[in-house]
C-alpha cells in the first residue's frame, strides 16, 4: 500500500514539473467573465486559450439580454434582418457556437463553450419594441465584441 501511495504522489509530482495534470487531477476549465450592458459586451479581455472555456455572463444592465458565439472576425461582416438584429440562419451551421438566452437584469448565467483557434464575434441578439413603436436592436446598438482564441 505504501508502495502504491509512494508511486502516485511520484506521477503528481513529476506531471507538476512538466506543468500536465491527469484527467484525474484536472481543474476547472478556464473561466471568462462577460458583463453585458445597454448596449455593450464587455469581456473580462479579449482573449482565451482554445478548448474548453466557462463564459460567467453578468447582466449588469436594465433589460433583459443575451449572449451569442459565433465564428468571425468582425461583427460588422454578419448579415442583418431590416431591424439590425443578426440573421442567425445566415450563419454557417460550423459557425455557430452556441447562445444563452434571456438572461435577466442582475442575473449571473454560466455557460461552457468549445472554441477552436481562430476568432469570435460575441454579441446580445434581442430586439425590443419601446412603448412608442420604436425597435431597438441591441447589436445594431452596438452590443458586440471579438475576442481570440489560441
Amino acid at each position: 500500500m505504501k508502495s502504491r501511495i509512494g508511486m502516485l504522489a511520484a506521477l503528481v509530482a513529476g506531471a507538476a514539473l512538466l506543468g500536465t495534470t491527469t484527467p484525474a487531477l484536472a481543474k476547472d476549465e478556464p473561466q471568462l467573465k462577460v458583463r453585458l450592458i445597454e448596449f455593450k459586451v464587455k469581456p473580462a479581455r479579449d482573449y482565451v486559450a482554445k478548448g474548453k472555456t466557462k463564459f460567467a455572463l453578468k447582466n449588469a444592465g436594465t433589460e433583459v439580454h443575451e449572449f451569442v458565439v459565433v465564428r468571425g472576425d468582425d461583427a460588422a461582416a454578419l448579415p442583418t434582418d431590416t431591424d439590425g438584429a443578426v440573421d442567425e440562419s445566415q450563419i454557417a451551421k460550423k459557425d455557430q457556437i452556441g447562445e444563452v438566452e434571456d438572461i435577466k437584469k442582475g442575473k449571473t448565467v454560466s455557460k461552457i463553450f468549445r472554441l477552436k483557434p481562430g476568432s469570435y464575434v460575441l454579441f446580445c441578439n434581442i430586439v425590443d419594441e419601446e412603448e412608442d413603436g420604436t425597435i431597438v436592436s441591441h447589436f445594431k446598438e452596438g452590443m458586440h465584441t471579438v475576442i481570440d482564441a489560441s
